[in-house]
């Protein structure tokens, strides 16, 4: 059983690696087919401020409730699985939409396929937000707010250049790895140079695009086009 085995391989780090309060993360139990299911079997001993907060991947929640039912908690090992499940879709660690594969992409409530279909999307362009993912045709049904706040888009400033940088400096790295630096025309200039050398992919067009971006929003004097 996935339960079982999640408690030997991980389940004490678990319990040792200290959990992450997320933003916007749910100030309640979020409304879902498994929620009463938890309330059942867990709720009978605790409260669910015990949940509530938390940020805990499959491991972790796999070890925590493999302990519940280890001390007494009444439910099949279907049942159990799926209280996981539920865990880990409303209060599991971080997924970046832009990079993190299928697997992860899953733990959001999505099918196989959706979840595909998001690596498929972003392999055409990288998601700049929220609004872009929730636009791709294979997730047009699927409601995603209750999930909205484990995902990590990129934190970069709009702009007519952001889909350039995204694409072309995300294709090997994380694009939002420049916030927070403040750096000069030289400086950028080299860091593309090197980009460029490495194997990006863009026109010098692009190249130029880029710099211009990075020199507006993480150069010297951040939001001025005078650098």
């Amino acid at each position: 059983m996935l339960i079982k085995t999640l408690a030997i391989c991980t389940g004490i780090l678990a319990l040792v690696l200290p959990t992450v309060l997320a933003q916007e993360a749910p100030k309640t139990l979020p409304e879902d087919k498994y929620k009463e299911l938890y309330e059942n079997v867990c709720g009978s001993c605790h409260g669910a401020d015990k949940v509530i907060g938390e940020q805990r991947d499959l491991a972790g929640w796999g070890y925590t409730v493999h302990v519940m039912s280890q001390m007494g908690a009444s439910a099949s090992e279907e049942e159990l699985d799926q209280i996981v499940n539920y865990l880990v879709k409303y209060f599991g660690t971080p997924v970046n939409m832009n990079t993190d594969g299928a697997e992860e992409i899953q733990t959001l409530g999505l099918t196989e396929d959706q979840a595909n279909a998001v690596i498929a999307a972003r392999a055409k362009g990288k998601f700049a937000d929220f609004a872009a993912l929730a636009a791709i045709p294979a997730l047009k049904d699927v409601r995603l707010d209750g999930v909205k706040h484990r995902m990590v888009f990129p934190k970069l400033p709009p702009d007519p250049n952001r889909q350039i940088v995204l694409n072309t400096c995300g294709a090997c790295h994380a694009a939002d790895v420049v916030v927070g630096e403040n750096q000069d025309r030289e400086f950028w200039g080299k860091v593309v140079g090197r980009m460029r050398e490495n194997g990006a992919r863009g026109s010098d067009d692009d190249f130029k695009k880029i710099t211009d971006y990075l020199l507006m929003y993480f150069g010297p004097t951040p939001g001025s086009s005078k650098q």
